[in-house]
């Protein structure tokens, strides 16, 4: 067998992606996932080329508890899913990097990555820990006999080399309103001037189009995925989840709609198609007119719609006022539920939790 070529272990390292590479960071929210890389290399006897190979140096390497070399207690190895942004616990800013070579490429014979996250389940109080290398192999004997090799890199292990990464954990981030003593979010609205309105059904004049962004209050921490969210080549025609009107005179309303377009998260260019209207039944009686609103939305966004018209009085007006129900989610997976219901007042945001 290969192993059997091995005389030791040349370079091992555990090390992660945050600027000081013996450090990772984790929010305990079931989402957040912390990439761990391994790099590993091996001598080999004289006179022997063959080393072990890649699935088998897989095999025999796992990841365990720096401090009693036992089994890790409050992380749990996964595969990698959308929430695996670096986290600073400075709220440093960082910009992605074109390059997903690793500084440690071409150093070892083999690179391996992991997945890591903190259950709540097991890590309620938020414990941290950290996280060393254990290998286990078996090699044949001239005898017929095997041997089993371990090597352990944590603090109690039997490896010279101690190497080892510090995850340090913390609490899920909480999202509220003012005033709650947690991360708020704030609303936005902006003209659009480049709206094309279309198909009137009546006299109407002062049309207006709004973009309203919803997003966090903290630079750092974006809104990064919506749960359900339309991919944007799936937009068709909306509808409103809002109207109101008032008169001030005999002949014309003042009326508003609002709508959500239900986009994905993320910095994108897009236009959306809305039919503006005085009631909430779905017949051409009621269509005001159509307008399409080009878009621009940043990242750290939801994106809601809003059009004013005056227009000339149908008589059917019919006020309505549906509050949107959004699960939202930041880079790091941390959540927030948002209830959203438009107000002329421009109140929008009715609850955060």
């Amino acid at each position: 067998m290969s192993w059997d070529n091995v005389s030791d272990i040349k370079n091992i390292k555990i090390w992660t992606d945050y600027s000081d590479s013996t450090q990772g960071h984790l929010f305990v929210n079931d989402n957040h996932q912390l990439k761990v890389n391994v790099g590993i290399s091996f001598s080999l006897k004289s006179g022997t080329t063959e080393g072990p190979t890649e699935d088998e140096v897989n095999s025999a390497l796992s990841l365990i508890d720096n401090q009693d070399s036992g089994p890790l207690k409050y992380l749990t190895l996964s595969t990698e899913g959308k929430y695996t942004q670096v986290y600073d616990p400075n709220h440093v800013q960082s910009t992605p990097s074109q390059d997903s070579n690793s500084p440690e490429d071409g150093i070892y014979d083999f690179n391996f990555t992991y997945w890591l996250y903190s259950p709540t389940n097991i890590n309620a109080e938020c414990h941290s820990e950290s996280v060393a290398l254990r290998l286990a192999y078996n090699i044949n004997n001239s005898d017929g006999t095997t041997t089993a090799i371990v090597k352990e890199t944590s603090i109690r292990g039997n490896y010279y080399t101690k190497t080892y990464v510090s995850v340090l954990c913390y609490p899920a981030k909480l999202y509220g309103m003012e005033n709650e003593n947690r991360t708020s979010l704030m609303t936005v609205k902006t003209l659009v001037s480049n709206a094309t309105y279309y198909n009137a059904h009546y006299d109407n004049s002062g049309d207006t189009s709004y973009s309203v962004a919803i997003s966090i209050d903290d630079a750092y921490f974006k809104i990064f995925y919506l749960d359900g969210a339309k991919e944007p080549d799936t937009l068709s025609t909306l509808k409103p989840l809002y109207i109101s009107f008032y008169s001030d005179s005999p002949m014309w309303d003042h009326v508003n709609n609002a709508f959500f377009p239900n986009i994905q998260c993320g910095e994108k260019n897009y236009t959306v198609t809305a039919a503006v209207r005085s009631n909430l039944s779905y017949d051409s009686y009621y269509q005001l007119f159509d307008v399409d609103i080009p878009i621009n939305q940043k990242e750290n966004q939801i994106i809601f719609t809003a059009v004013h018209t005056d227009v000339k009085r149908t008589g059917y007006n019919q006020a309505c006022n549906h509050y949107q129900y959004l699960m939202a989610y930041d880079q790091f997976g941390n959540s927030m539920y948002i209830v959203i219901a438009f107000s002329n007042n421009d109140s929008y945001i009715k609850s955060v939790s």
